[in-house]
């Protein structure tokens, strides 16, 4: 592994030519590779010279050339790594050129025909590496070098030797010249070709490549954008459409804090509906005021255009709310788009990120689309909601009017039967009072006075228990904070004598809660449990009432419990019903526990009976909701 690492590191440093023509990149390159094998050459022969026989020169001069040599072709290697592409070629085919030249007018030509190869190079460098102008010029200045030597040399065998050699060099390297040109020439060209070609194909990659990648965020944007469809139909809670649109449109634009806020236009006011975090953080309580959220927001998505802000602590028109969310949770750029449901501004989905984070138009419109869903999502759940409601309140007007019919058709039962009992004793009695003071019969007189009297009290009673039970919910005290503990105080002083005639002991809590409702009609309720429990001690030794609250859900149970007759589980849903009287013999109309039913429902509460049975006492349990809160 770590061979190859070193290989892939080796060859990157040597591509790596900052030279920004591709052309002169790869010409570049391979000089590279001219130059690099120029020193292994020279390292080669130098370890050969001084290890293999015979040793005519000393290893000492062996180095000291071959270092000589490897620094004068790394001057233009450097020079080539730093970008200096034309400089290192100059070098190069000028230290070839000098070199060869020095040795032909110092040597004479004939003792270097073997060198005379550092002149092909340097013209085919030139050549090759810069333009045909280069090629020339080398051509003609290394002829010129050669003719020189040949008009010095004195020798007349010698001079004609040296025009033989330089008849061949000339036409030798004139034919490279002319081929190297041509090559050089059509090398450049099908090299700029190539990579123009290259450029092309790397070009249509990419775009190929950015469509893929296009498509396949289309795809992954279609199909959240279906699954948010598919959660907000199978939704029906308002927050729970919103708290699942903002976790997929997290997927679709990455931000660390999406909420959903809703706008009431005619009270001024925004109202968090739903947030998602990728930490727990402080969420603000609503509502808060549009000024407060910002009332330059509120213009902007009024427009049915999105509001964007790169960094909110810049924003003139930042608010209190704003710093603490930049400051306190890192949140600087923000992206808010309307939710309009039919051409009104109903609330804004908004999407935080942190600074040098900033929303492009792409993801505006991204977020519009799962907003416009939103909109419609939250509208449809609303409508179908009232609409549950409404079925829910005629469903109990229906409830309630069917209980008013069956309670109407007691009272005219009552009317027809409980107030003709009475007229018939009267009108009988007064007939035969007509009699017995015809006879004369005194002792008689008395008695039918007292019966007729007696029928008019009980006629008397059950209508004012009548008009009683009419005035509950139509006419009502304002209500106010009561003491319970009081009211019961109170109640049970004003039953003191039939409490003392039936020996019966009262204990009341002292921790009873402190209500909110009517103090009238609650003295009346605890009066009536209170009285019916002491009615109905039966033979109880020590007749005892307990009066007390326990937990039941979110409010407080109150209960009235005694120890006397009890109430068998056939009859305790009865006793509540208008004029039902367990025991017909008994005292009072029976109209008593249903007075008090009607004032705790008219309260919104609860009344119910709790008896093991007969002989096993009864409590009377209610709830009293809190009626300030909404």
């Amino acid at each position: 592994m770590s061979n190859k690492s070193f290989a892939s590191g080796l060859r990157a440093w040597l591509n790596h030519i900052p030279i920004q023509d591709t052309v002169d990149r790869y010409s570049a390159s391979l000089l590279q590779g001219v130059l690099f094998g120029f020193i292994a050459i020279i390292g080669i022969a130098a370890v050969l010279n001084i290890v293999l026989p015979p040793r005519t020169i000393p290893w000492q001069i062996v180095l000291i050339r071959s270092g000589v040599f490897i620094l004068i072709i790394s001057v233009p290697l450097i020079l080539l790594r730093r970008g200096y592409f034309h400089s290192s070629v100059l070098i190069v085919t000028g230290v070839f050129f000098f070199l060869e030249s020095f040795a032909v007018l110092a040597a004479g030509l004939s003792k270097v025909t073997d060198t005379l190869s550092f002149f092909t190079l340097a013209i085919i460098l030139a050549g090759l590496l810069v333009n045909r102008k280069s090629l020339t010029i080398t051509f003609v200045l290394s002829t010129l070098v050669i003719l020189l030597a040949i008009i010095r040399e004195q020798d007349a065998l010698a001079r004609t030797d040296n025009i033989t050699i330089a008849i061949n060099f000339i036409l030798l390297n004139g034919l490279i010249s002319l081929f190297v040109g041509r090559f050089g020439l059509a090398f450049r060209n099908a090299l700029d070709a190539a990579l123009e070609r290259e450029y092309e194909l790397k070009t249509e990659i990419g775009i190929r490549r950015q469509a893929q990648l296009a498509l396949q965020k289309s795809a992954a944007r279609l199909e959240i954008l279906h699954e948010i469809d598919r959660s907000l139909i199978s939704a029906r809670a308002p927050r729970e459409i919103a708290s699942d649109a903002l976790v997929r449109i997290r997927q679709l634009i990455p931000c660390p804090r999406a909420s959903t806020t809703l706008f009431d236009m005619n009270k001024q006011e925004a109202s968090f509906l739903a947030a998602s975090f990728h930490k727990p953080v402080t969420f603000p309580e609503t509502p808060i005021s549009f000024n407060e959220f910002g009332q330059r927001i509120i213009d902007k998505l009024q427009q049915n255009r999105p509001w964007l802000v790169d960094n909110i602590l810049e924003d003139p028109g930042s608010t209190e709310l704003d710093k603490q969310l930049a400051n306190g949770n890192g949140i600087y750029a923000w992206l808010a788009v309307p939710l309009f449901y039919q051409g009104q501004l109903i609330g804004a989905l908004n999407l935080g990120r942190g600074l040098g984070q900033a929303f492009s138009p792409e993801d505006a419109e991204i977020a519009q689309d799962v907003a416009d869903q939103l909109a419609i999502a939250l509208q449809q759940t609303n409508l179908y909601n009232a609409l549950q409601l409404e079925l829910a309140e005629r469903k109990k007007l229906i409830t309630q009017l069917e209980g008013n019919n069956a309670e109407l058709e007691r009272f005219t039962y009552t009317v027809s039967h409980d107030l003709r009992n009475p007229l018939v004793t009267i009108k009988g009695f007064l007939g035969m009072l007509r009699k017995d003071m015809q006879d004369q019969r005194q002792d008689r007189v008395q008695s039918d006075i007292e019966r007729i009297g007696n029928a008019a009290d009980k006629m008397h009673r059950l209508l004012t228990d009548l008009l009683e039970l009419s005035r509950i919910g139509r006419i009502q005290n304002p209500p106010e904070e009561v003491d319970l503990n009081q009211v019961i105080s109170e109640a049970i002083e004003s039953l003191d004598a039939r409490l003392r005639s039936k020996n019966v002991t009262v204990n009341s809590s002292l921790e009873l809660p402190t209500v909110y409702g009517d103090r009238v009609r609650l003295r009346e309720i605890f009066e009536n449990l209170i009285d019916n429990a002491a009615k109905y001690t039966g033979d109880q030794p020590v007749p005892m009432i307990e009066i007390g609250t326990r937990e039941s859900g979110n409010e407080p149970t109150i209960f009235v419990k005694d120890n006397g007759l009890g109430i068998d589980p056939q009859f305790q849903s009865k006793i509540f019903g208008l004029f039902d009287k367990l025991n017909p013999a008994s005292e009072g109309t029976g109209i008593g526990l249903a007075i008090i039913k009607r004032i705790i429902e008219t309260n919104g509460g609860k009344i119910w009976v709790e008896s093991e049975g007969l002989g096993k006492g009864s409590t009377f349990c209610f709830t009293l909701p809190d009626g300030r809160k909404p």
